[in-house]
């Protein structure tokens, strides 16, 4: 059995896994002997931006394990492609969902590599097709995006009582679609899917639409 070329790079460099646990199960260290460069390749953008923020002290601690070789620098990138998934409670035919995600992993390995990963990102709803694809990426160990309709609003209140308002359409829209690679849109009477399908088109980002 051919192993995981993941799990296999994880093996390789295993102080990674003792220095940094929760953000080793989100990142694949790949460590050059020669430059003792350490690539840190994140599943999702967010994993990068913690290690652009902790980095130096993780690169620190890193350095203290005796039996660890000498890390000299290090840099991390994301090994993802960002697919929005979005359609209605209404869309029946989950098999389809779950064939087109299969579709769209299989071409990305195929373009990129083994390693890169297809990040779900989706409206967090239960009965939404995303809340489906979030589902489908769990079972096949690929990261999600989840995107809440009651997201936090910009303000400094953080009192009990403060009402954080929902996203309008178009503000889920504007979120749902900034740095994706391609959108899945399931279409079946409802327009926020054709609404974020056309803004996607609109900003050059691949759609592929689906209808029941």
């Amino acid at each position: 059995m051919t192993d995981d070329p993941r799990t296999a790079l994880q093996r390789e460099f295993p102080w990674w896994g003792m220095v940094a646990p929760e953000l080793a199960r989100h990142t694949v260290p790949v460590y050059d002997h020669e430059t003792r460069e350490l690539v840190l390749l994140c599943s999702t953008r967010a994993y990068l931006l913690q290690l652009r923020l902790h980095g130096r002290q993780l690169l620190a601690k890193l350095n203290r394990i005796d039996s660890a070789p000498h890390v000299a620098g290090f840099r991390a990138e994301v090994v993802s492609a960002r697919v929005v998934v979005t359609g209605p409670p209404t869309w029946s035919d989950e098999q389809l969902i779950e064939d087109v995600l299969l579709e769209s992993w299989h071409d990305l390995v195929q373009d990129r590599g083994s390693l890169h990963l297809l990040a779900v990102r989706h409206v967090e709803a239960p009965g939404e097709v995303g809340h489906l694809a979030r589902h489908w990426a769990e079972a096949n160990g690929q990261p999600t995006e989840p995107v809440h309709r009651e997201a936090l609003c910009s303000c400094l209140d953080s009192g009990l009582d403060h009402q954080h308002p929902p996203l309008t359409d178009e503000e889920l829209t504007a979120r749902l679609i900034t740095d994706a690679d391609l959108v899945l849109a399931f279409i079946h009477d409802r327009a926020l899917d054709e609404q974020i399908a056309d803004a996607a088109e609109h900003a050059n980002i691949t759609v592929r639409r689906f209808t029941a």
